[in-house]
């Protein structure tokens, strides 16, 4: 079953808002929009459910700088 990741993030460098959304499931990442690299580092179970932790890494459009982020 695929699972949508939603991102959206500002640059480190220009603040430009980035977003993106891709789908996932066992052996596949399709990215949509802005391509981002997507690596799963764990699981998080909350109130609401289970998560996971990633890291995120893309490049900004706007001024090319590679972000990576925590999420």
């Amino acid at each position: 079953m695929a699972e949508t990741i939603r991102l959206r993030v500002k640059c480190h460098a220009c603040s430009n808002l980035i977003e993106g959304t891709a789908k996932y499931g066992s052996g596949h990442f399709v990215p949509e929009g802005i391509v981002f690299d997507f690596v799963a580092v764990g699981k998080v179970e909350g109130a609401q459910g289970r998560r996971v932790k990633a890291e995120v890494t893309c490049t900004c459009p706007n001024c090319g700088v590679k972000c990576k982020y925590n999420v």
